[in-house]
């Protein structure tokens, strides 16, 4: 099943930000085991064929894969390729979630241009149907990390077209300047607004939990969709703790 379809569900689907400018770590996401990813454009510097390719991966891998972007014209591109859905990251208002909603979706949704893709196997599927296709399973996320869009939530949450909300716990904390506290008390109290209003307009809210006792907290509150980490940081992690083994046992000699 598709992403969007099974965040209907209670039951936990896990993903990762995917940073690492190659389909190789795409794969080895998908391998892992995680149900989707989040192919980062706006800090790594991932270009147009890189990102192709990565979308391709995730297909033959059978992984779901939303798009990160740092531009609106991206978004276009990265749906046609073969995104699930985009995340928008730093959305302040109601009015900026809106302008996500017609970016993504087909008229009478929104503004996306039509152009025959690998959803209609470049023509040879009913195009009409394709398009509904894509109205059903397409992924509008939008990412608050400011204290203005906390402020805003509610009212970005009532969007219609809006599916998900990403709490963005790193840079929200500099809005408190609080650089990197995300798990201070009013970091935390500014991510439970998010959540809230996410649940108040029937929306998916979409946690990245710090700690261990983070995740079992939002499991608590009925949250399903986690983004665990991003693979640099645990490639890094995993790679120390895998030397770390053998200066142990050269030290213990």
């Amino acid at each position: 099943m598709h992403l969007k379809g099974r965040l209907h569900g209670n039951a936990p689907v896990y993903g990762l930000f995917c940073s690492m400018p190659a389909a190789l770590s795409v794969e080895l996401i998908a391998a892992a085991g995680y149900d989707f990813m989040v192919i980062d454009l706006e800090h790594p510097l991932i270009g147009a064929e890189q990102l192709s390719a990565m979308l391709l991966a995730a297909r033959a891998s059978g992984i779901a894969a939303l798009v990160r972007v740092a531009a609106s014209y991206q978004v276009l591109q990265a749906l046609d390729a073969g995104a699930e859905g985009i995340v928008f990251p730093r959305i302040r208002s109601a009015q900026a979630a809106q302008d996500a909603v017609r970016l993504c979706h087909f008229a009478p949704n929104g503004e996306r241009g039509l152009n025959a893709t690998w959803h209609s196997r470049y023509g040879r599927d009913d195009l009409s149907a394709a398009i509904d296709t894509a109205h059903q399973q397409t992924l509008v996320v939008v990412m608050i990390e400011d204290l203005e869009g906390v402020e805003q939530a509610d009212t970005i949450a009532a969007v219609d077209g809006v599916d998900v909300l990403l709490e963005g716990a790193a840079d929200l904390s500099q809005s408190f300047g609080l650089h990197w506290q995300t798990r201070h008390p009013d970091v935390r109290a500014a991510v439970a607004r998010l959540s809230g209003a996410a649940r108040r307009h029937g929306k998916t809210f979409c946690a990245l939990p710090r700690a261990p006792e983070d995740f079992q907290n939002w499991r608590q509150e009925q949250v399903s969709m986690f983004i665990l980490g991003d693979d640099r940081g645990i490639a890094r992690r995993a790679m120390a703790a895998h030397l770390a083994q053998y200066r142990e046992k050269e030290n213990a000699q």
